[in-house]
């Protein structure tokens, strides 16, 4: 056997494995298993509680009648800012830069309970006495 002719015999089970797997997988969305998707999953679906302090601060920016879930689907987690190895409850900083202004929300994440609670939220340039 020649080397073109093994090369082709490779690439034609490859194509086929690759075939079967897309068969078999089809198009789900596989990026939730990355870590920062892994954490928006977790907040989207667990139970959620609003501290004292992020009520005020809520009701302060104009953000009540679950507008702020708006802004914290769109957000991005902050990992250098997070406090991560926290236990049995890590902490997550959730930066949104919209047209509506910069905001930072603070998230306690107990994946275990499946129970996750606003800490804070806030908005550059607005200064809330909470």
């Amino acid at each position: 056997m020649t080397f073109w002719r093994r090369f082709r015999t490779y690439l034609i089970g490859v194509g086929l494995g690759l075939l079967i797997v897309y068969v078999i997988f089809g198009d789900r969305e596989l990026n939730t298993w990355t870590p920062e998707k892994r954490i928006m999953t977790t907040i989207d679906s667990s139970a959620v509680s609003i501290s004292t302090r992020a009520e005020c601060q809520l009701k302060c920016l104009d953000l009540e009648d679950k507008k702020w879930v708006e802004i914290q689907q769109a957000s991005d987690i902050n990992f250098s800012e997070s406090n991560t190895q926290k236990k049995p409850c890590p902490v997550y900083r959730l930066e949104n830069n919209s047209d509506k202004g910069e905001f930072t929300m603070m998230w306690k994440v107990c994946e275990n309970e499946e129970k996750v609670e606003l800490l804070s939220v806030s908005k550059k340039g607005k200064v809330c006495e909470c």
